[in-house]
């Protein structure tokens, strides 16, 4: 037994790990969006200043694992057997479920996991003990500590609503001030604006990032509790003081003084109190380990009262080794750069690709929010609308924004953002009131975006999704959670040691698994990414770079037409669903290309009119063709899913033929576009001519055969549709390369 608990403890050192990994690849996006949304500067700078936050945050933290210890359930009712059964369960689950979240790209609040996982394994290993013990159910609720668990759940209310309000009302009044285009006002109102920022910010670090850590001790946390206006006074004066002077010495702009500021506080508070989350369990089921070990009383006697009287501390040097796995996940994970892609894309200025798809609640929302602005409009004054349009009209957003490589938001937002939640998080910690760091950095950023109107009509009822979406997943978080967590307690009480290693291979192959599949996953994103990236240099030649992409867009369409008549031929379903797929993919592909031309063309000159119109026709005309093959395969796989007769073999032949004759036009096509070889135009004609004759005179002869062998109805929709929809495609093909011809003379 001895030897299989030791086991057990390296195990939760491992997981813990692991759970460090994967829970700052989610919690990053609590700092880092406000930061890398605004590009106040180069992304290993932002990181390197949030590292160094993590790493001083982890080191002066209080290392008291309170949550893990009797936050949640009351450990002198449990042996120290049932503890590591509760412990590894927390820990298999929070690894598990926190990946899914990242994986999906979703910002969760890792608290709320911890908690909840607690909850349903106490909860489940209570159940079972009092079973044991032949306890009445009335004892079942001792186990767990309700009454702060009611007090977390509440914090999820109060954040949400607390943060997302202050959000709309602060960013509301600092943008009719700033306005969008505030490089003037920048001069006069910049410095005070930093250096309320700056105060809040350094405040939240006294109140939330260093209280109750080893850098403080009680008398200083006394008396800035007592001094609070003081101090605050003291850090307005100078920090707006110190803004001033950067401004007009080394002509830095004092937002950006605050975002960085505010980003290594928040990493610093982060890392101090939040690092609980993922190595209190495996530290406190150590230390219990430590004095199991000590008491020579067997595990299933000896009852855990010497963690319910006495506080878990962690050795500095585990600390500072937490602190530096954080640091290096925030620099090398992916799946930390997804989470914060989605909060940045969510609060975005900008148009772009939508993450996420509208939804009957979403349009629902945005339906009764425009009834409710045509209300208002026709209640207040006009005057103050006419005010209101100046501070947000549109050309100067477009002015502000539309620039290459852009920012998602402006530098004005991204501090109100980490201003409002450091003020938040401050308030609500100094009056002991919970909230969650991720609600209210994530309900802030949103409510900072409605207010600046960054969900317009264009974008809003995908936005709106998104963060329903969101909002969604943290209370499936908690379900997910205690549910979870309650299963695998249950299955490792009553399954011992075999159990144990049947859910430690299962956990690990699935997050072996899980890595694979989301690396595969971005790496084909990207690919598709850099396709349409062939239009972004602004020293690009748009006429040559559009018709490199078409040919290499022809060749797909190509290879994937080959593959439908080939699957046909060979009556082999595997490859037509595997091509059908990439097809769906290409035509996913051809509207985020027309969407892209779009934004693009709204950045050229007026006078540009050539290269606007190459890049609208160029890309309806492959999404017409996209269709036409989209088409075709979806008649193929119809007809062959369910079991229809197989086409004659004389029609065989003469689908072979037809791929043959369709691979040849489609090279010439290429090689006369690449090559730009468009004075035989005349050559192609004929080309197109004599694969249009084959496909019309087998359309007769199917005309023909329909109506004398009187074909059956899906066998003859099938056999006319693969010929329709291949002149189709032969005639616009060819209208491709005239396009080109027209514009390159």
């Amino acid at each position: 037994m001895m030897g299989f608990l030791l086991f057990l403890v390296v195990i939760l050192f491992l997981l813990a790990v692991t759970d460090l990994i994967v829970g700052v690849s989610n919690d990053a996006v609590n700092f880092l969006n406000s930061a890398i949304g605004s590009k106040v500067a180069k992304f290993k700078t932002i990181i390197i200043i949030a590292a160094a936050g993590v790493i001083i945050g982890s080191v002066f933290s209080s290392g008291i694992m309170e949550i893990a210890r009797t936050g949640i359930f009351h450990p002198q009712y449990f042996t120290f057997d049932k503890l590591m059964w509760i412990f590894l369960s927390v820990m298999l689950t929070d690894i598990v479920l926190l990946d899914i979240f990242n994986t999906l790209g979703l910002p969760t609040s890792t608290t709320v996991s911890i908690v909840f996982e607690l909850l349903g394994a106490a909860m489940v290993t209570g159940i079972i003990v009092s079973f044991e013990n032949k306890a009445p159910v009335n004892e079942m609720m001792k186990y767990i500590n309700a009454e702060s668990v009611l007090t977390i759940i509440s914090g999820i209310f109060l954040s949400i609503i607390i943060a997302f309000t202050a959000g709309i009302i602060i960013q509301y009044l600092c943008r009719l001030v700033f306005s969008f285009n505030y490089e003037d006002k920048l001069n006069r109102y910049g410095a005070p604006f930093a250096g309320i920022g700056i105060t809040s910010i350094i405040y939240f670090l006294l109140i939330k990032g260093l209280k109750g850590t080893t850098l403080l001790n009680e008398p200083t946390n006394e008396w800035i509790s007592s001094h609070t206006l003081v101090i605050l006074g003291i850090l307005f004066i100078a920090g707006t003081l110190l803004a001033k002077i950067f401004q007009v010495k080394v002509r830095l702009n004092p937002l950006k003084l605050v975002v960085l500021m505010g980003t290594f506080s928040l990493a610093m508070a982060f890392a101090g109190n939040d690092l609980v989350n993922f190595i209190g369990v495996p530290i406190t089921g150590f230390l219990a380990f430590e004095n199991w070990h000590a008491s020579g009383i067997p595990a299933d006697q000896l009852y855990q009262d010497y963690l319910a009287s006495n506080n878990v501390i962690v050795p500095n040097y585990m600390l500072l080794i937490a602190g530096i796995i954080m640091a290096l996940t925030l620099w090398l994970s992916a799946k930390a750069k997804k989470v914060t892609e989605t909060e940045v894309s969510l609060g975005s200025q900008q148009e772009g690709e939508e993450k996420f798809q509208p939804n009957a609640v979403s349009r629902s929302i945005v339906k009764s929010s425009l009834l409710l602005g045509n209300l208002f409009s026709a209640i207040l004054p006009k005057s103050m609308f006419k005010y209101y349009d100046l501070s947000f009209e549109k050309s100067k957003i477009r002015q502000a924004t539309v620039v290459q490589d852009k920012p998602a938001f402006d530098l004005l937002r991204a501090s109100a953002n980490l201003v409002i939640a450091s003020i938040l998080i401050a308030a609500a910690t100094s009056l002991k009131l919970p909230l969650s760091t991720t609600y209210v950095s994530f309900m802030v950023a949103m409510g900072t975006s409605l207010a600046d109107k960054a969900w317009g009509r264009e974008t809003a009822v995908y936005r709106v999704a998104g963060v329903l979406s969101v909002i969604g997943g943290w209370f499936i978080t908690a379900i997910i959670a205690f549910s979870v967590a309650g299963l695998m307690a249950l299955i490792l009480n009553k399954g011992g040691i075999i159990a144990t290693i049947i859910m430690l291979a299962v956990v690990a192959f699935y997050i072996i698994f899980s890595h694979i599949k989301f690396y595969r996953k971005e790496k084909k994103a990207k690919e598709k990414s850099g396709k349409l990236n062939l239009l972004e240099p602004e020293d690009a030649d748009i006429f040559e770079s559009n018709k490199k992409r078409v040919t290499e867009n022809l060749k797909e369409l190509n290879h994937e037409y080959g593959q439908v008549l080939l699957a046909l031929k060979n009556n082999d379903i595997a490859v037509l669903e595997t091509t059908h797929k990439k097809l769906k993919e290409l035509e996913e592909f051809g509207f985020k290309l027309r969407a892209q031309s779009i934004r693009y063309i709204k950045s050229l000159k007026t006078d540009d009119i050539k290269s606007a119109q190459i890049l609208l026709y160029s890309s309806d005309l492959i999404q017409d063709l996209t269709d036409s093959i989209v088409n075709m395969s979806e008649e193929c796989i119809h007809y062959m899913r369910n079991l229809h007769r197989r086409p004659d073999n004389d029609f065989i032949k003469v689908v072979e033929e037809l791929r043959f004759k369709m691979d040849s036009f489609f090279s010439i096509i290429r090689d006369y576009l690449r090559n730009n070889n468009f004075e035989q135009i005349d050559y192609i004609k004929i080309a197109r001519d004599d694969v249009r004759t084959f496909i019309n005179t087998q359309l007769d002869k199917q005309i023909g055969i329909i109506q004398v062998k009187k074909t059956g109805t899906k066998q003859a929709i099938l056999e006319t549709n693969i010929l329709l929809q291949s002149r189709d495609i032969l005639a616009v093909s060819l209208r491709i390369l005239k396009m080109f011809r027209k514009y390159l003379q």
